[in-house]
């Protein structure tokens, strides 16, 4: 009996050690700071990250210009730390797998902060391509001080940054410079905006057959125009019949957009609706904006905004929701009422009408 507690003592008192022992690791694991400065290092990065697990609360560092032509690149599938580019930029992506919410980041999570990043290369995907940004598919996080420059290529919500910025995302003074293609919600900056964007410029050309043809902005990446795309030639944008929601800067926002600046040209002549210099078609806020790029489309086209969508904010305290059921009831008698006498009066020519056929026959 003694030996069974002291067996049962030791093994729980060498459990509570290993316990011990393991979470200094554990500790240092979650806050730990991972320096990049190989494209193997980012590779490896990118397939830990399969997991939200091991980027929570954890800081990548790239401590140097990495180079990505010729390498098999997997993006990073979901992302919630920090990743701070110091000012580096990665070159010659190229992201061509089928599928939605495409970027170098596919997810930004809640909390995640990617900044002072510059890529630069395609992202062209097949399939879907639903969701598609050079630097985030979705964000949810914060993108800032962060750039762009090449061809980003999809259906619904593609933009220069990110595709979907989502409720809690924020994109600031970010800058875009290529080529973008969507065909319902492109922007320079995100194609489709629920949060905020500030301060965000665009010199890129938005569903436009030819990227020079402005010439406000620097040549796209050699790797990303240097092999032929499927669906950038002049051909396939003439075959289109529309484009819808076209922005400078975004698509399609409900959001906030803030101080943002647009040199692009968006649209193409004749061709979509709902093209704008800043936003294609807007129902949040907008103020402070700038344009000073060429916009073309055929229908609900402006400078600005090509369809802004009436907004109505009701505040039950300010705009009193009781007094508005009281003349909501009262409209409702006066219709009653309306129905009463439109009966009683239609009963009254009945009336005499039959009066009338009664003297016809008499007749």
């Amino acid at each position: 009996m003694l030996k069974t507690i002291g067996q049962r003592w030791c093994a729980l008192l060498l459990a509570a050690l290993l316990l011990l022992g393991s979470l200094p690791t554990a500790l240092a694991a979650e806050g730990a700071t991972v320096n990049v400065s190989s494209v193997e290092e980012l590779l490896r990065a990118a397939r830990q990250c399969s997991l939200d697990s091991w980027s929570r609360g954890r800081t990548i560092v790239l401590t140097a210009d990495l180079d990505l032509k010729g390498e098999s690149f997997t993006p990073f599938p979901i992302f919630c730390g920090v990743f701070d580019g110091q000012g580096h930029t990665i070159s010659g992506l190229r992201l061509t797998a089928a599928g939605s919410n495409q970027g170098f980041f596919r997810y930004l999570q809640p909390g995640a902060v990617v900044q002072n990043l510059h890529i630069s290369g395609a992202v062209i995907p097949e399939g879907t391509r639903s969701t598609v940004g050079g630097i985030a598919g979705t964000n949810a996080g914060t993108i800032q001080n962060c750039s762009f420059q090449g061809t980003v290529q999809g259906k619904n919500a593609v933009g220069g940054i990110a595709g979907r910025n989502g409720e809690q995302g924020q994109i600031i003074n970010c800058t875009t410079r290529g080529h973008i293609s969507g065909e319902n919600a492109a922007g320079g900056t995100a194609g489709r905006n629920l949060g905020i964007l500030l301060k965000c410029e665009n010199f890129a050309g938005v569903n436009m057959t030819e990227p020079s043809e402005t010439g406000s902005f620097m040549e796209l990446e050699a790797e990303a125009i240097s092999e032929p795309l499927s669906g950038e030639n002049d051909g396939e944008y003439s075959l289109l019949s529309s484009y819808a929601d076209t922005g400078g800067i975004v698509g399609y926002s409900s959001g906030v957009v803030q101080s943002c600046v647009n040199s692009g040209t968006v649209g193409y002549p004749h061709v979509g609706y709902n093209t704008g210099g800043i936003a294609g078609r807007q129902s949040g806020y907008l103020a402070g904006c700038i344009n000073s790029g060429t916009v073309r489309g055929r229908k609900e086209v402006g400078g600005i905004v090509g369809q802004a969508e009436p907004y109505l904010a009701v505040d039950p305290e300010r705009d009193g929701l009781d007094r508005l059921r009281t003349e909501l009831d009262t409209l409702d008698r006066l219709i009653n009422q309306a129905l009463n006498d439109a009966q009683c009066t239609g009963d009254d020519v009945s009336a005499h009408l039959t009066a009338m056929g009664n003297y016809a026959d008499k007749a």
